[in-house]
């Protein structure tokens, strides 16, 4: 997103010094004329950029200028703290670094837009990580998005009926996530019970005038983190041992690194939900996956492929 790159650009250019639209353009990952509009947008909104032309010439900010971050509107600055990837951020080790960096632009912020970026980071979570992580999840906008996040923004109770033939209950909307482009609203109960309900499942929702306080205690991305583990440790689990060519390792999220077997072949340990996923996962594979364990699934997989090749057999 753009403001996210702005927001690049200009600690590059605190923390780095002068440096060339060239050198930008490669920290960036963009091109050069992009960077040249960036630069005159950062301009435009009061930061102080000069270049300096000749050898050993470039970009840089005025001496002692520090940014307060004054640039951004409002919307770009909830934009950018909105959402992180957390998971690759937790592979890397980063993640703790990555919260205190966080804490650390926050308040850099002026009063006002520190209170968007918080009240963002509070309500909206960007989750980029698959449910089961064997692949994305295809989905499509939400009709009930608009009104769901104005009740999570003003504080305002929902009315809504999730799934056909249910009766209407009240909700206090307490943030929003997006799964993979799959959008879901956290929500307490009147009791107190909070839940997640998969904003495409709502068949009906109406705001309500009545608004509600937020419990202070209340962290959207613990929560999330917490209701993801207990579903994880909820799910059916058939543990498998395969020998899969590497035309087709892709196709499958190792357990544990793939162990080289020769020509193009890795050994792999993978986590499925039940025998029949595990054949049907094998056959799909058109002779690049064998399974080698349990003996369950080497036996399933020889009887359903006996089983095509009499079906499919002329004769």
């Amino acid at each position: 997103m753009r403001a996210e790159r702005l927001l690049r650009l200009l600690l590059h250019l605190q923390t780095r010094g002068r440096s060339t639209v060239a050198d930008l353009a490669a920290v960036l990952d963009v091109s050069h004329r992009t960077v040249q509009r960036d630069l005159d947008a950062l301009s435009l909104a009061g930061v102080p950029v000069y270049s300096t032309r000749g050898r050993g010439g470039g970009w840089s900010l005025l001496p002692d200028y520090r940014s307060r971050l004054t640039g951004l509107t409002p919307s770009e600055v909830m934009s950018v703290f909105v959402g992180a990837t957390a998971h690759v951020l937790a592979d890397l080790g980063l993640d703790v670094s990555a919260d205190q960096a966080v804490l650390k632009l926050i308040a850099t912020l002026p009063d006002a837009s520190r209170r968007d970026a918080e009240y963002a980071r509070q309500r909206l979570l960007i989750d980029h990580a698959g449910w089961d992580d064997r692949g994305s999840v295809t989905s499509f906008r939400p009709r009930w998005l608009d009104l769901c996040r104005q009740a999570v923004w003003e504080e305002r109770t929902l009315e809504i009926t999730y799934a056909e033939g249910t009766t209407p209950f009240p909700i206090a909307p307490l943030g929003l996530v997006a799964k993979t482009r799959t959008w879901y609203l956290v929500a307490a109960r009147p009791a107190g019970h909070v839940r997640t309900y998969r904003l495409s499942r709502l068949t009906a929702a109406t705001l309500l005038s009545a608004t509600f306080t937020r419990p202070p205690d209340f962290d959207l991305a613990t929560y999330w983190h917490q209701s993801q583990q207990a579903l994880k440790a909820s799910r059916p689990s058939y543990l498998i041992v395969l020998r899969v060519h590497e035309d087709s390792l892709r196709r499958f999220r190792p357990t544990t690194p793939p162990i080289p077997a020769g020509n193009g072949w890795w050994i792999i340990h993978a986590d499925l939900e039940n025998p029949t996923e595990a054949t049907a996962t094998v056959l799909a594979q058109a002779g690049t996956a064998i399974a080698l364990s349990p003996p369950a699934l080497v036996t399933a997989v020889r009887e359903a492929a006996q089983s095509l090749t009499t079906l499919h057999n002329p004769g």
